[in-house]
């Protein structure tokens, strides 16, 4: 009965398929913000970095060999040139709403920040689902044009 439905004509498939891709949205929008705010918590519940050692306290390095691997605080030199190149041309890491990086020094900050933007974000993608749901709707239930 279902593939005779399908392949004739006589019954209206459109607003049902809206229906179901527009229930097939909201399931995707409520799973990508539980992700979201789970991603929040996550960053939340990170201990707060420690602000940076001062370069002074430690004993200089012996000049570092080719072979050796980079020590955990240095940096290598082609990363302190994209450095400068990106501070140069205005690029800049971008956080989770686009207003610069996350305030890593305190994560109850970070983690807000996720939180709010993941909730901002479903919220618009809602709206914007269901405008268009209503619009398909809408030019559905239109009458047909006649030719004269």
């Amino acid at each position: 009965m279902a593939a005779r439905d399908i392949l004739n004509l006589d019954n209206a498939l459109a607003p049902r398929l809206i229906r179901c891709l527009y229930t097939a949205a909201l399931i995707l929008i409520t799973v990508m913000v539980v992700l979201g705010v789970v991603r929040g918590v996550r960053i939340m519940s990170l201990p707060p970095l420690l602000p940076a050692v001062m370069a002074n306290s430690a004993p200089a390095p012996a000049a570092p060999d080719a072979a050796a691997p980079p020590q955990p605080g240095m940096m290598d030199p082609g990363m302190n040139r994209r450095m400068m190149m990106d501070r140069r041309f205005g690029r800049r890491p971008m956080g989770p709403m686009g207003f610069g990086p996350l305030p890593m020094r305190n994560p109850m900050l970070a983690g807000i920040i996720v939180i709010f933007g993941t909730l901002l974000r479903g919220a618009i993608i809602l709206m914007i689902v269901r405008i268009l749901a209503e619009i398909g709707l809408a030019i559905l239930a239109m009458q047909r044009r006649t030719e004269p």
